[in-house]
C-alpha cells in the first residue's frame, strides 16, 4: 500500500505539483466545456475562461508561495 500511495504522489508532483493549479486547470476545462456545450459560446470566449482561470491559479499558488505558506 506505501508504494502505491508513494507513486500517486509522484505523479501528482509531476503533473501538479500544487492543488490550486491542479484545481483551476480542472475548473478551467470545465467551464469551457460547459460553456461550449450549453452556452454554444464563440472560440474566443472559451480560450479567454480557459486562459483566465489559469492564470488566476497561477496568480494565488505565487502569492501564497511569497507569504511563505508552502506545503
Amino acid at each position: 500500500m506505501k508504494r502505491i500511495l508513494k507513486a500517486l504522489k509522484a505523479t501528482y508532483d509531476f503533473f501538479a505539483g500544487d492543488a490550486i493549479i491542479l484545481g483551476f486547470v480542472a475548473a478551467a476545462f470545465c467551464a469551457a466545456g460547459l460553456l461550449a456545450r450549453f452556452a454554444h459560446a464563440p472560440t474566443a470566449a472559451l480560450a479567454a475562461s480557459l486562459v483566465g482561470l489559469v492564470t488566476l491559479g497561477l496568480v494565488l499558488t505565487l502569492g501564497r508561495e511569497a507569504r511563505g505558506k508552502g506545503r
